[in-house]
């Protein structure tokens, strides 16, 4: 059965849909409409590569509860967006995590470290399963296709620990309202899987996504709008801000 999925996923080649401009772009984050954070987002392009510089952290009284601050920093190769470097420091009360993936002849090794005392030394593992992108590079990916009404696509994600299959469905426009304005948005429903690499590939339930929803706008530049997740205590979001092109 995992078989006839890895191969669909393999047969997908990136779509021509025309590339992101450079932009600058603020969200808001939280849950069931509980604003507790927020993020700051540019992307630009480097010698050829698309680069994505991000950070956030939690605020205000949900900071007294929840201390996190992460910088995410990603690059991917156009025109198959295949993941050229990503690196992501997580940074809470009483720890720091660190997780690098590095992209090498259509392969991905990543490296897991934490500050936490005890922990074993850090080593570079190659992950088991091709094609395989960071989530920066993934959703470029998805950004790449047609998306039309009924269009689906399906990408292996690795954001560090274990690989996920992500698969989103158009569901054609609707209009929505984000930063003060009314935009027409391209509607996305999510689905995600675990891949359970020691076990052949199968695919197996994800123990807390149960289902998610993304709006991109539907104009040239495709900027993520809003995005929400049920999980199991409600469901978390993410909402556009503000958005400069550059």
């Amino acid at each position: 059965m995992h078989a006839g999925w890895e191969a669909g996923v393999q047969a997908q080649t990136a779509g021509d849909f025309p590339d992101s401009p450079s932009f600058n772009a603020e969200y808001r984050l939280g849950w069931s409409e509980i604003e507790a954070a927020r993020a700051w987002v540019s992307v630009t392009r480097h010698d050829g590569m698309v680069c994505l510089n991000a950070n956030g952290g939690t605020y205000g009284a949900v900071r007294l509860l929840y201390q996190l601050d992460a910088v995410f920093t990603s690059l991917f190769l156009p025109p198959d967006f295949q993941t050229h470097r990503s690196d992501l420091v997580e940074t809470y009360s009483d720890r720091t995590l660190t997780t690098s993936i590095v992209g090498a002849l259509g392969e991905l090794w990543s490296l897991s470290d934490s500050t936490r005392q005890g922990k074993s030394p850090a080593k570079w593992r190659r992950v088991k399963i091709v094609p395989a992108r960071d989530l920066f590079a993934g959703m470029f990916f998805i950004r790449s296709q047609r998306l039309l009404a009924g269009d689906e696509v399906a990408v292996v994600i690795y954001p560090g620990g274990a690989p996920f299959l992500a698969r989103v469905k158009s569901l054609g426009t609707e209009a929505i309202e984000v930063a003060g304005q009314t935009r027409e948005a391209i509607k996305l429903d999510l689905t995600i899987q675990r891949v359970n690499v020691k076990k052949g590939n199968i695919l197996e339930p994800h123990d807390k996504f149960q289902s998610g929803k993304i709006w991109i706008s539907n104009d040239s530049d495709r900027i993520p709008l809003r995005a929400e997740v049920n999980i199991f205590v409600g469901y978390v979001f993410g909402e556009l801000v503000s958005f400069d092109k550059q």
